[in-house]
């Protein structure tokens, strides 16, 4: 019960998601107070991709602009048509950062925003995360890839500060992992159009749109991670999917 409490705690506190909240705005939007407000544009159809981090990626160390990049390890056709080979490199960058410190809660705003295939060219892409699993580790049950008409809106429950709310509704066919806590790809809070999800890494969620829905908060980035009372540290291998959509203009570097 103990542990259910903490976990519940900082779920609250991390449902207001509040790293892209400090960026500045782009000239002529609204702060970001009032893009929460507003109508959520209609989601983009996006194909999983699986693959791996390449480098280690620490909110201890990471700064914003660093660069982040997973190798796929299939090969997928996008919902256009486009094929996105084995072996290509989704290069994307840390937007922002908030390492733990003395036991805070962490955070890690990553933008990926094209694909290196092989030849040399590189395609612009909109893209999203959808599930983090450990270096070397099988994906545990509920842990695949939450595509947005996988996972049902979460079950009415108590709102917290700038609309947040907590819950826990995702997978149909996911059961609590052993110590209680939502398994991987459970939805457990919103604020707005964002949804929190659970990974397959013990205290490491995932912020994103929540299904069918596109939050403009998170025009600027695929996902934030969420360290409950840690840092974040994802080891290079890690597994990782990401829901993947050509933006056009792709050109050869």
């Amino acid at each position: 019960m103990k542990n259910g409490t903490a976990f519940a705690t900082t779920l609250f506190a991390l449902a207001c998601v509040p790293l892209l909240a400090q960026q500045p705005p782009a000239a002529n939007q609204p702060p970001p107070s009032n893009q929460a407000a507003s109508p959520a544009a209609p989601a983009v159809e996006m194909s999983p991709v699986t693959g791996e981090l390449v480098s280690k990626l620490d909110s201890k160390t990471a700064k914003a602009g660093d660069s982040v990049v997973i190798q796929t390890k299939t090969s997928v056709n996008t919902a256009d048509g486009t094929e996105i080979p084995k072996g290509s490199k989704l290069v994307g960058h840390v937007v922002a950062v908030r390492p733990s410190g003395s036991g805070d809660n962490s955070q890690v705003a990553l933008q990926f925003d094209h694909i290196e295939l092989k030849g040399g060219q590189s395609m612009p892409v909109h893209s999203q995360i959808q599930s983090i699993t450990p270096a070397g580790g099988a994906a545990s049950t509920g842990s695949t890839a939450m595509a947005p008409s996988a996972a049902s809106s979460p079950n009415p429950s108590t709102s917290g500060a700038n609309g947040a709310t907590q819950g826990a509704s995702g997978d149909p066919g996911a059961a609590p992992t052993a110590n209680s806590q939502p398994a991987p790809g459970t939805i457990v809070a919103r604020n707005g159009n964002i949804a929190i999800r659970t990974t397959s890494i013990p205290g490491v969620l995932v912020a994103n749109n929540a299904p069918g829905q596109q939050d403009p908060r998170m025009g600027q980035a695929s996902g934030i991670l969420l360290g409950a009372k840690q840092d974040i540290e994802l080891d290079g291998g890690t597994q990782m999917v990401l829901g993947v959509a050509a933006a056009g203009g792709g050109g050869t570097r």
